[in-house]
């Protein structure tokens, strides 16, 4: 991150090092700080423009544990010294290595058989949408075939024209998991529900209607992810300001000392 040229570099040192023995490492220092000031402001950007985030951009769990770090105040050697930026690894008790995984596109590996996907009809017909708190999986109060009829079939074609009957019977929604995945159906969580008589174009009712949609799918056991890089392009962008922010500083603190025991 940090970029200035010899050169420079060194007329910078020579005329600090005139003003105090410590201007030169202070000085490093600051702009280290400053730097990592600058990135994570610039990263906890690029994680709210391309990431969906539930809670907003200010008031969610992943930008929450984005943080920085100043370089040492007592470290003088510069080779030492250091600014950090990114994602602690655990945030209120819990691992947070999302945006680790997203910059780099790692592979996610799912903890039992598959991983869980929310589809776009969950999400309100687009992927860049936040699934609905009534439709977060943890409440949609998932039924088996054996919690809805008493005679529950074996087969999964059987099971779901069980599950649908239910829904059109009761005239009411239901979310259904079959129990077993087969090769002719998207395996997850469905919801069926009644969606009322249906009509010809002479007025006349015909048939009843039906409706499912897949709300979540369980999907392989991995999923390869795209990679995003949001901590690589904030420090790409800040680091290109390294010579200016140490010049300013460099300034700042000669000023300092020149202006040392001089009446106000």
């Amino acid at each position: 991150m940090f970029n200035i040229d010899g050169k420079d570099f060194k007329q910078f040192e020579e005329n600090l090092k005139n003003t105090h023995k410590y201007a030169v490492p202070d000085t490093v220092r600051k702009t280290l700080t400053t730097l990592a000031y600058k990135a994570h402001a610039e990263y906890k950007k690029n994680v709210s423009k391309n990431l969906v985030l539930r809670g907003g951009k200010n008031n969610n769990i992943v930008t929450k544990s984005i943080h920085w770090e100043k370089a040492q105040y007592k470290e003088k050697n510069i080779d030492n010294m250091y600014s950090l930026v990114g994602q602690l690894n655990t945030f209120y008790g819990k691992e947070t290595d999302q945006l680790r995984k997203q910059e780099f596109g790692e592979t996610l590996v799912a903890k039992s058989k598959h991983i869980t996907k929310a589809t776009k009809y969950t999400r309100g017909g687009s992927y860049r949408k936040l699934v609905p708190k009534d439709k977060l999986i943890a409440k949609t109060n998932v039924k088996r075939i054996k919690d809805l009829v008493k005679y529950p079939a074996t087969g999964t074609t059987m099971q779901f024209k069980q599950a649908i009957a239910v829904a059109h019977r009761q005239h009411k929604t239901i979310n259904f998991l079959p129990e077993t995945e087969t090769s002719g159906h998207k395996f997850g969580i469905f919801q069926f529900w009644d969606s009322g008589t249906k009509y010809d174009k002479n007025g006349k009712p015909h048939a009843k209607g039906k409706a499912a949609k897949l709300l979540y799918s369980f999907k392989d056991k991995t999923q390869k992810l795209e990679a995003k890089p949001m901590l690589s392009l904030a420090s790409h962008k800040v680091g290109i300001q390294s010579k200016e922010i140490f010049k300013k500083e460099a300034e700042r603190r000669i000023a300092k000392e020149m202006s040392k025991k001089l009446k106000k």
